[in-house]
């Protein structure tokens, strides 16, 4: 029967027998001895010893049968004869044979030998091969450093090697634990280090030597290339995805050509007279203007995208403030019975004498007792936690006061003792979660943060809003309840409007505790008191936002485009914009007929041609001429030039111009009429709409008039009654495009205009 030990191997050989080497009670007394145990008939076997003390090692069973012992810490005998404990070289390697029942010590090689180490871990892959991880040097806890480095023994050729590892290694530790899954990831959790405790998982790719983030068990495939199966499918995919854009090019080669065409035209414009070479420079710069916008776009959304958060913070005066869950844990109080004066405890009233004590519940330590490292005795906590209405107010009146006022009871013959307090905000307190306290307030914690807390409190490392409070003192906190309004990592909030936040609140807080009062005993029942109070009667809002958005780089688009159409201007000169934009110039099927339609019914054309397009007299045509001859009256030439001015002048008011200034005008002019007549007796004309209409005898014949026309029935009518064709009729609407060009016949003064006679400017 083995003597009890710690810090031993045991090892399982998958045949019923566990194999038991070596360990220690403590640092003098380290054992050698071998056992095997079988599972069957409940029995210890002793085996041969190897006759080398050790403790912390690790024993790995090969395929073979051979037990491989690693590292550790081995006891030998001085040259005074004294026992002294050293760390195992990773060189010196003992092999038990389970077959044969023999030791035999190996010496392992390697270009790089690992670390000696004991309290490590060890696996064994299929291969026999064994990686070590972690462990420490042996020393005192005092000069003890841990490792987190891996080693790896090839078995077949008793070879080390310490390979490269990437990604995010584990935190140095000893006594971890570790696995191989689907022998290829290692796995290793758990672990201490000096007073920190891991119960984290970490896991190595071995193929990759890399520490990986995320895992999966699937296994993956080892081919080192692509199947045939692979290769004909994607050849075949490839062919028919070929058939079938060479089968669209054809089906839509005139739409494909139509549009090639149409960037041509877009692209391509010289201004008649102007050399190939003058269109050709501009081109080119516009397309370097254009890549210089580009970059400068890239760099403005690149900015965007990488802005950092930064905090605002924005506070707006309030009369009330609630106040936060407090949690106070006595350390080092024995707990006397309820009726003892001594049993520990907290009573709460406001400054204007209102109790609170009914707020504070004792806490459970049954389910959970934090750890505090000074250790002086036994823990019991209260948790003050006020419901959502009760607030402080700064003012006086009917209120429950400004501060609180807590007096803490208990033993007043501990010294020693100690009340760490905490504050929470409401919403964020993790005690409501651990001690189950089942109230109306919601809790925004999720259940790894409460786990996480929970490990930070065994482990005694808050270090936020937490405070120690002696015996015997009087102390104060001021707290401020902040709500921080963090961005959450979506996209949207690259754009700058309406961010997306998640809402949390916390607390912010100064604590003033004084010296212990060598005369409190005497004066005062209790063991000290502690005042809690707003630090200001604010409501605080600490919010996050981009330091750069998409919104405020439109400011910087917006004037680098600005400037870079400037340039192109003063090196090339304007070119006015067409009056149509992207719709209308690339529409298409009926958009494209309507649009057509439209121009023709609203703006008749006559024989006098269309200005810009057509030239004003068929012997300016430089391909015409065969009727250069022409005779034609003035009358004639006058009626065409007027015709074409008409059209010219609704063309620019419907595309070009607002006729606004020229309708006030024309009203100026009419209230001027309308004060002369009324100095004449004169009564004047109103038309339907109230408009005032002059006579056709107090005109001037010649004066131009307004163009809002009416169609030809309606000057028809009004040239029957006198009135002027040109007089102003005013609509409902005023829509240039909804009065067409008025058209009167004249006598034929020329020949029609063919389509090879017209001078089309922009095909030049």
């Amino acid at each position: 029967m083995p003597w009890n030990r710690q810090y031993h191997s045991v090892t399982y050989d998958n045949q019923n027998k566990i194999y038991i080497y070596a360990g220690a009670l403590n640092n003098t007394a380290v054992f050698s001895d071998l056992f095997s145990f079988d599972i069957t008939t409940q029995r210890y076997t002793t085996l041969n010893n190897p006759g080398v003390a050790r403790f912390g090692h690790t024993a790995s069973l090969l395929s073979n049968g051979q037990l491989v012992i690693l590292g550790g810490v081995i006891q030998t005998m001085n040259e005074n004869n004294l026992l002294v404990n050293s760390l195992a070289s990773m060189s010196q390697v003992h092999v038990y044979d389970t077959l044969t029942n023999v030791w035999k010590p190996i010496t392992a090689t390697g270009a790089v030998l690992p670390s000696s180490r004991t309290s490590h871990v060890a696996v064994v892959t299929s291969d026999d091969k064994i990686i070590i991880f972690g462990g420490d040097n042996g020393a005192a806890e005092r000069s003890r450093s841990y490792l987190n480095a891996i080693g790896i023994l090839d078995t077949k050729t008793w070879t080390w090697t310490v390979p490269s590892v990437n990604g995010i290694p584990p935190s140095r530790r000893s006594y971890a634990a570790a696995g191989l899954l689907s022998n290829n990831y290692l796995t290793v959790a758990f672990g201490a280090a000096s007073n920190t405790y891991y119960n984290d998982i970490n896991v190595l790719d071995i193929s990759s030597n890399k520490w990986i983030q995320s895992f999966t068990n699937s296994e993956q495939s080892t081919a080192s290339g692509l199947s045939a199966g692979i290769i004909a499918g994607v050849t075949i995919a490839s062919i028919v995805l070929l058939v079938i854009i060479l089968f669209l090019l054809w089906k839509f080669q005139g739409y494909i050509r139509w549009f090639f065409k149409r960037i041509h035209r877009d692209i391509w414009k010289p201004r008649t007279g102007e050399p190939v070479w003058a269109e050709t420079t501009r081109i080119i710069c516009q397309v370097f203007l254009l890549f210089i916008f580009c970059v400068f776009l890239a760099f403005v959304l690149r900015q965007a995208i990488e802005s950092p958060n930064v905090t605002q913070k924005i506070q707006e005066s309030v009369s009330d403030v609630q106040v936060p869950d407090v949690r106070f844990c006595f350390d080092g109080y024995p707990k006397y019975s309820p009726q003892d004066p001594r049993y520990p405890g907290v009573t709460c009233q406001t400054d204007i004498g209102f109790t609170c004590t009914p707020f504070i519940q004792e806490l459970d330590m049954g389910k959970f007792k934090p750890v505090f490292a000074s250790n002086l005795g036994e823990v019991n906590c209260y948790l003050f936690r006020a419901p959502e209405d009760f607030v402080l107010t700064s003012t006086s009146g009917t209120n429950n006061g400004s501060r609180l006022l807590f007096k803490f009871w208990g033993d007043q013959s501990i010294g020693y003792g100690r009340i760490h307090t905490s504050v929470y905000p409401k919403a964020m307190n993790p005690n409501t979660r651990v001690y189950q306290i089942n109230d109306t307030m919601p809790s925004l914690l999720s259940e790894s943060q409460v786990r996480n807390w929970e490990i930070n409190e065994r482990n005694d490392i808050q270090a936020t809003n937490v405070y120690d409070i002696e015996p015997f003192t009087y102390s104060s906190l001021a707290y401020n309840l902040v709500e921080h309004r963090y961005l959450q990592d979506v996209s949207w909030n690259y754009v700058g409007f309406l961010p997306i936040f998640n809402s949390t609140p916390e607390i912010s807080s100064d604590f003033r505790g004084e010296s212990p009062n060598p005369n409190y005993v005497s004066t005062h029942p209790d063991l000290g008191s502690l005042a809690v109070f707003p630090l200001a009667y604010v409501e605080t809002i600490e919010r996050e936002v981009k330091m750069y958005t998409l919104v405020n780089a439109l400011g910087f688009v917006g004037g680098i485009f600005g400037l870079l159409i400037a340039v192109q201007a003063w090196l090339f000169g304007f070119r006015p914009r067409s009056p149509w934009g992207v719709v209308h110039r690339w529409s298409t099927g009926d958009r494209k007929r309507s649009l057509l339609r439209g121009l023709q019914s609203k703006f008749k054309i006559t024989d006098s041609g269309i200005p810009l397009v057509h030239p004003v007299h068929h012997r300016f045509s430089v391909t015409d001429f065969n009727n250069l001859d022409h005779e034609e009256t003035e009358a004639q030439r006058v009626n065409r030039v007027e015709d074409r001015m008409q059209m010219l002048e609704m063309l620019f008011k419907a595309y070009y111009v607002d006729d606004e200034v020229f309708r006030s005008l024309d009203d100026a002019n009419r209230v001027g009429e309308l004060s002369r007549m009324a100095n004449m007796g004169t009564r004047p004309n109103m038309n339907d709409s109230g408009r005032f209409v002059p006579a056709s005898s107090t005109y001037n014949a010649t004066a131009p008039r307004t163009e809002k026309m009416v169609d030809d029935d309606a000057n028809s009518s009004m040239l029957k009654g006198g009135g002027h064709p040109f007089a102003r009729r005013d609509t409902d609407q005023s829509s240039t495009s909804q009065i067409p060009l008025t058209q009167t016949q004249y006598q034929q003064h020329a020949p029609s205009y063919k389509p090879s006679t017209n001078v089309q400017m922009h095909d030049v």
